[in-house]
């Protein structure tokens, strides 16, 4: 979930578990945006705003208040959707629809079943050999590098041996081919005026694709397998 006082800052928990610090706070109702919400004890962890989190009368947390440093009257409501998607860019409008698998083939659905390649980024790995991109939350979040053979073209999110592979990013030649899922592989619609394109139009330097190393790869393809058992 980015923040709106600090767009460059993310918050990467966003659970509705209360957490830790909150959990002996006693509060009083407050009205932000129209919702009648408890908040918390201000969240030690953050420095780039003073940063509350708020719960519903279940004591579920669905979202936060972050107030400027300088100016506590200057605040930003952010809110959990039910898409991780309008989560992540505070955005209204996202819409989940049907798998991804509906869009398929019987015969491709059969392969990619039979070969295993039933998450996001081993889905990808296939859809680098044609035009067609999926996107996580976490792949928008810190995009994947993609490895281009410099003789033969072939496309990786791994290093292979015998090619000469060149480090770029996760290219996106026709949006109309590019579909954005979540972990069960649920396709989400974005609204007309999203400002996700905006975010995969804006080139990458070298710094942005260090973001995701092999390692982190290999952490995220273990953690699907992890899912899977």
């Amino acid at each position: 979930m980015f923040s709106l006082l600090k767009p460059d800052f993310l918050y990467d928990d966003v659970s509705p578990d209360v957490v830790e610090h909150d959990e002996d706070v006693e509060s009083d109702v407050w009205n932000i945006d129209g919702n009648q919400v408890y908040r918390g004890a201000q969240d030690p962890r953050y420095t780039h705003a003073h940063v509350f989190w708020l719960y519903n009368e279940d004591l579920e947390r669905v979202g936060c208040c972050e107030h400027d440093l300088t100016n506590r009257a200057n605040y930003r409501a952010l809110w959990f959707r039910e898409s991780p998607f309008g989560t992540l860019l505070q955005e209204d409008g996202w819409e989940q629809t049907t798998d991804i698998w509906s869009k398929m083939a019987e015969n491709v659905f059969d392969k990619f079943v039979n070969e295993g390649w039933t998450t996001p980024y081993k889905f990808l790995e296939q859809c680098l050999k044609g035009p067609t991109r999926i996107m996580t939350v976490d792949m928008i979040v810190k995009p994947p590098a993609v490895f281009t053979c410099k003789k033969c073209g072939l496309k990786s999110l791994h290093q292979h041996e015998h090619h000469e592979m060149k480090k770029g990013q996760l290219d996106v030649a026709d949006f109309s081919r590019l579909f954005f899922i979540d972990s069960d592989m649920i396709i989400h619609l974005p609204p007309p005026d999203s400002k996700i394109y905006d975010i995969l139009i804006r080139p990458l330097d070298d710094d942005d694709l260090t973001l995701v190393q092999e390692e982190e790869l290999e952490e995220s393809l273990e953690k699907e397998e992890s899912q899977d058992e």
